[in-house]
């Protein structure tokens, strides 16, 4: 009877260790991948062109990417999920180093147009380059001109088949 009874407490000790252990890990894990700092604030991303903090919202000045929920077609003409792919592109852009950003104006809804860099390198402009974002036609066109250029010439992100600009899918796609 004594050694079923210390049976189950190294079982439940077991599963206790385990369950914690996981705990940790996934705790961990999840800060780890989910932490992203600008101008010293930590960021959650909405979609390809903007994040927020605790206190506001924030959309990168100059570009337009494509909703989360868009879709674009590949090389063959198949869908793939292109808003989620600017979302991640965005959210690893902001992972790779402390992000500087300056305020430029507020839009419509609130959030802050936000030009960010870190180094040398414009946000906005890696996000047009890779082909996760175009040139807007809300703000300036020229600002990204020759990166939209070249994210079009080198068949990158949505360049690489067919899409419907993003403007033009919010508007066939109101919430």
């Amino acid at each position: 009877m004594a050694v079923k009874k210390l049976s189950q407490k190294i079982k439940m000790l077991l599963v206790l260790v385990a369950v914690v252990g996981g705990s940790l890990a996934l705790q961990r894990w999840a800060n780890i991948e989910e932490t992203i700092r600008v101008d010293g604030q930590t960021v959650s991303v909405i979609d390809g062109d903007s994040f927020k903090d605790a206190t506001a919202e924030y959309r990168i000045y100059g570009i337009d990417a494509p909703e989360y929920r868009q879709t674009c077609k590949d090389a063959e003409n198949r869908d793939w999920p292109c808003g989620k792919s600017a979302r991640t592109a965005l959210a690893e852009a902001l992972r790779k180093g402390e992000h500087n950003c300056d305020v430029r104006a507020r839009d419509q809804y609130g959030r802050m147009i936000v030009s960010c860099w870190t180094d040398d390198r414009d946000l906005g402009a890696s996000l047009v380059e890779y082909g996760h974002a175009i040139s807007s036609d809300n703000f300036d066109q020229v600002i990204y001109g020759r990166e939209e250029a070249r994210a079009e010439k080198s068949k990158r992100g949505i360049w690489q088949g067919s899409f419907e600009k993003p403007a033009s899918w919010r508007a066939s796609h109101p919430r």
